[in-house]
């Protein structure tokens, strides 16, 4: 699947039922998200093409990482075994390879000629404190080793040619951008939107800091991943990407940005933050413009869905017969970590708790389930709970931990407290859980069922 680009994915997303277009003029300040939230509300997630958005001639697609099957679908494996692809072909490495030329630099404006109005950035939420790039894939040079870092941030438009940028304190971005201050120097960044969907899990990835994630993404698409260099920046981007921004953050130029709605389903709160100076803008002659729906599932499983890596990874240390682990929407796909393991050692529930809280800081609340439990399945996980939980004996907090900034419950900054729950039953005495004979080999279509 290698080099596939934004384009091959909707040909298949249409095939497979998952992409629903709308040819009915819209506008790009809350007109989208408006049909994306009236479908959220009735239980339905599809991504959705729109093709005649006001005051810009690209279409838009949104709301492509709503939905796991379509995040499956990227990686060309179902549903089922989406978590174990990604964990076992995000270990295989693959540099990229540079190109002379590719389809991202067909149409390039710089200098004067740069304005971001001509792109259909998207208003989302109400309360939103502007248009916003969210499915921007931003591209930097570690100026010390040479090393790219990749990282999606979010990207308020100011101007014609000024753009905000959010960076975590705890983000990789924050650190090379720190070795940049200490040069004294502006920091050259570019910022490619429209690809893959596997470009954005590989670029999401929590792989240490060092490693190129255009490496991870060579190993999602299983072969390297094609790049040119950008026209005012030596940095190189997606020769497949739709539309690229280059640019610079400089030092002393900062703006008000945000509130914003966020993955929490809450406003950020408005904050001074660094400016990006685009110089140049590179894009095929007719781009597509991918956004992310931010504050909804759209934006909850883009991030949340690369997490699992690694908190599996960790936990399987601590627990080698860990099965699978789940950020459920329900805890916006980062507070809530259900875990599923095949129980050999009362105790060991316990240490796998320990170890998830030390893969991701984001991770308020812990529960592991045995291996009968559906850890997909809010309710199954409820059930557990409410039948095989002891409080007194397995469930426990950690005070003052180490939290998110983002996370509202958090006290000075980012402290929060930690809860860690043993739903698993005791491996001797516990009740037998009913089971209907024959049920796997029922099938409801040939009862005329659904």
């Amino acid at each position: 699947m290698a080099n596939q680009d934004l384009r091959t994915f909707i040909e298949k997303a249409r095939e497979a039922g998952e992409i629903v277009e709308i040819t009915k003029p819209v506008s790009p300040r809350f007109g989208l998200t408006a049909v994306a939230a009236r479908l959220e509300e009735s239980g339905r997630w599809p991504a959705l093409y729109f093709s005649r958005v006001a005051g810009s001639s690209f279409p838009v697609l949104t709301n492509v990482f709503a939905g796991r099957r379509r995040l499956a679908l990227s990686l060309g494996c179902d549903e089922r075994s989406l978590n174990a692809v990604y964990r076992e072909r995000e270990d295989r490495l693959t540099k990229p390879v540079l190109v002379s030329s590719g389809p991202v630099q067909e149409i390039v404006v710089t200098g004067a000629d740069v304005n971001l109005n001509d792109l259909p950035i998207v208003t989302h939420n109400e309360k939103d404190a502007g248009p916003y790039i969210t499915a921007g894939a931003m591209v930097v040079r570690d100026p010390d080793t040479g090393i790219r870092n990749v990282g999606i941030y979010r990207h308020m438009l100011h101007e014609r040619n000024k753009l905000g940028i959010h960076m975590a304190e705890t983000s990789h971005i924050s650190y090379v951008f720190e070795k940049y201050a200490k040069r004294k120097e502006p920091m050259p960044v570019a910022i490619a939107i429209g690809h893959h969907p596997a470009f954005y899990l590989g670029v999401l990835s929590f792989v240490p800091f060092g490693i190129d994630e255009y490496e991870v993404v060579g190993g999602l698409f299983g072969e390297p991943l094609e790049l040119v260099k950008c026209k005012t920046v030596d940095i190189e981007v997606p020769a497949a990407a739709e539309i690229v921004l280059e640019g610079h953050v400089a030092l002393d130029e900062s703006r008000l940005e945000a509130p914003f709605g966020e993955y929490t389903t809450l406003y950020g709160l408005q904050r001074q933050n660094p400016v990006v100076t685009v110089t140049a803008i590179s894009r095929r002659k007719d781009p597509i413009y991918l956004d992310c729906f931010s504050g909804h599932l759209d934006h909850q499983l883009m991030g949340g869905t690369p997490r699992l890596s690694v908190i599996y990874k960790n936990v399987r240390g601590a627990c080698p017969s860990v099965q699978d682990v789940y950020m459920p929407p329900s805890g916006c796909c980062r507070f809530t970590c259900y875990i599923s393991i095949r129980k050999r050692h009362e105790g060991e529930a316990k240490n796998a708790i320990a170890a998830a809280i030390a893969s991701d800081a984001f991770i308020k609340y812990i529960v592991v389930v045995d291996n009968d439990i559906n850890i997909f399945n809010d309710e199954a996980v409820l059930q557990a709970i409410a039948t095989r939980l002891h409080p007194d004996e397995d469930a426990f907090m950690m005070r003052g931990a180490k939290g998110h900034p983002l996370d509202p419950t958090a006290k000075k900054g980012y402290l929060v407290t930690k809860i860690g729950i043993d739903a698993t039953k005791p491996l001797a005495n516990y009740p037998e859980t009913v089971r209907v004979p024959g049920m796997d080999q029922i099938d409801l279509k040939e009862l005329g069922i659904g």
